[in-house]
């Protein structure tokens, strides 16, 4: 059991919760107001029995006990693991002394290479056409001070030099990322005639640096490298100053450099931080989304530039929160659909403008172009098709499956037509056909399945996805069963790439009679071959069964699916149900208990079903969950 089961399991999140809202007993779970948003009806439910929370108001937000702590107090996971251990009396396996020692020495050394390298720009002559520098970017004596920018001196031993005097040994200077080891023995400076910029974590202690050439050196900018502190892709300049503001004014403004912090905080924009010169990761978007869910890109408006915007907004897209939330399906029925909680913005630059030239020349127009910051649906239907003749039909079809799945993840569903609209236009296809692509859950899930993004975040295994896999091994093994199991749905798989994979193939067995399996293969798009090759391999590997076990095998499995998925469903809608919602209709009312009844009937179906069935269990293939 790792630490985190083991606080999860001695900790009531009960009692941890009660001590920021009043809770109130409501059958077996407890309600309150929302902590995180205003209302006056309580949405906000605490699930004992699983351990977590859900706030079925606006903010639609959700965890465990971690995830609420984190939440109530902005802190990060580590803070929140430490508190709630020390309250459930989980000793944690700490840092040894030797390493915390070697932590706080490295801060030692870059906090005073980054006094050094300040007392340098503003006092010694060689210094001066880095002083010059600044005052030509007009940035004022108050901000160098504010962000302590610094000189490092044209000379291979100088910081070597001044630290060994401070009692600091090359090893220690090594690890810091200041000195770099020759290959024949012996070190020199890494930082050599150039503007120095201290980069620091969200508590303000130097971590590393960022460093620009004064000379046309290449590289331009050269960054600290990786060591026990400091990570370029999990840090973001300028996020220690602009934390306040960004919390306070719910958008985090993200752009390329240093110099673009530091001439947005100069102006007075102070919510303002940067990606270190590269695309936005994941984990820099980890370090914002206690503080906000809006982010708005700026970055440099070339082709490069704009690139990096794609990759972050993609990046961003797959990292940030998503919800689930009722959708009325028509007949008396309801769905969910999971729709992003960030709203992801992208800020134009004029041509020939980058943010820090724009917030010198101009302040007024680039607070104007942050309040007027383009949507991320805007931005994608502009850079998605500009490489399209939407004249031809493959490149309407190629428009289409690019924006549709951008369209299906907006909350608001008057948004979501208007860009229904905005796209049925733009590719000249009737509008209720392009409504039909979004609103296909069908349709939408094996998209989204079968065109990942490069960069995409593979989500941890869940259990259940041992019995999907185990039934598509079943359905390729012998695809003709599939008839037997036409009450199961793709929306009865949760990972979507087994949908994607059951949906094709029941595709082809409702076309054919019998399954060409390299045929169906070739027919697939490429990201879903490797698992299907993973499959049929397993489905070569099972015991041999004659054709009554396999039917009763795959009918039994595809009822448990079934079975999973609506009680699921059904937990969730009598969640919804037990809000007591002024705002919700009638006729809401309505077609949420006629999905409960639906729902509970369905159970009892497949119960009985399985009852009727003794499940076989191959000795070959054991899935952990038979």
């Amino acid at each position: 059991m790792s630490v985190v089961d083991d606080v999860k399991q001695k900790i009531d999140i009960v009692d941890v919760i009660g001590q920021y809202v009043t809770l109130k007993k409501a059958g077996r779970n407890f309600k309150a107001l929302c902590p995180f948003h205003s209302e006056k009806t309580p949405s906000f439910i605490v699930f004992p029995d699983q351990g977590t929370w859900h706030c079925f108001g606006s903010c639609g937000t959700g965890g465990d006990v971690f995830t609420f702590l984190m939440k109530r107090e902005n802190i990060d996971f580590g803070e929140a693991l430490r508190r709630l251990a020390q309250r459930a009396g989980v000793e944690l396996v700490r840092e040894s002394p030797g390493e915390d020692a070697e932590r706080k020495r490295l801060r030692e050394i870059l906090a005073m290479a980054a006094a050094h390298y300040h007392y340098l720009l503003k006092n010694n002559p060689a210094a001066q056409h880095a002083r010059d520098y600044l005052a030509k970017r007009f940035i004022a004596p108050e901000t160098i001070e504010q962000f302590e920018l610094g000189y490092s001196l044209d000379d291979w031993h100088a910081t070597e030099s001044y630290l060994v005097g401070k009692n600091f040994s090359t090893r220690d200077l090594e690890a810091a990322g200041l000195v770099i080891q020759r290959e024949g023995g012996g070190q020199y400076d890494r930082f050599r005639g150039r503007l120095m910029f201290p980069i620091r974590n969200r508590s303000g202690e130097v971590i590393g640096f960022g460093a620009r050439t004064l000379t046309g050196e290449e590289p331009k900018y050269l960054n600290s490298p990786q060591t026990a502190l400091f990570d370029k892709s999990g840090t973001l300049y300028g996020l220690d100053l602009a934390k306040d503001a960004i919390r306070a004014q719910n958008l985090a403004v993200i752009v390329e450099g240093y110099m673009d912090v530091i001439g947005a905080h100069q102006g007075g924009f102070q919510n303002v931080v940067a990606s270190l010169g590269t695309a936005l990761t994941e984990k820099q978007l980890g370090l914002l989304k206690r503080l906000t869910n809006r982010y708005a890109l700026a970055l440099d408006p070339d082709a490069a530039g704009e690139e990096a915007t794609k990759r972050g907004l993609q990046v961003a897209r797959e990292a940030l929160g998503r919800k689930s939330v009722p959708v009325p399906m028509g007949a008396g029925l309801i769905g969910f659909e999971e729709r992003l909680e960030a709203e992801l913005l992208v800020i134009p630059m004029p041509p020939g403008k980058d943010p820090d030239e724009l917030l010198h020349d101009d302040p007024a127009q680039w607070a104007n172009l942050v309040e007027h910051a383009e949507p991320l649906v805007d931005f994608n239907f502009r850079v998605m098709t500009q490489d399209l003749d939407l004249k031809t039909a493959r490149d309407k079809s190629a428009a289409v499956k690019r924006l549709v799945p951008i369209i299906q993840e907006i909350g608001d569903a008057v948004q979501r037509a208007h860009y229904t609209q905005q796209l049925a236009r733009l590719v000249q296809t009737p509008e209720q056909t392009i409504a039909q692509q979004v609103a296909g859950r069908v349709v939408r899930r094996a998209q989204r399945a079968i065109e990942p993004s490069e960069q995409a975040v593979t989500p941890a295994p869940r259990a259940e996805s041992k019995l999907e896999e185990y039934l598509l091994t079943l359905a390729l093994r012998t695809p003709e069963h599939l008839r037997r199991i036409e009450f199961l749905e793709p929306e009865d798989f949760v990972e979507a790439e087994y949908r994607a994979l059951f949906f094709a193939l029941s595709d082809s067995m409702a076309q054919a009679d019998l399954l060409d399996r390299d045929a169906f293969r070739e027919s697939l798009d490429e990201s879903l071959r490797p698992l299907c090759d993973q499959l049929l391999e397993r489905a070569r590997q099972l015991p041999e069964m004659d054709e009554p076990d396999l039917a009763r095998e795959i009918q039994t499995v595809a009822y448990r699916l079934r079975l999973q998925r609506d009680k699921s469903e059904l937990a969730r809608v009598e969640v919804i149900l037990r809000d007591q919602d002024d705002e919700r209709t009638t006729e809401d009312e309505t077609a949420l208990r006629a999905r409960v009844d639906f729902l509970g009937r369905r159970i009892i179906e497949s119960q009985k079903a399985l009852s009727a069935r003794t499940l076989f269990k191959p000795r070959a293939y054991h899935i952990g969950m038979m």
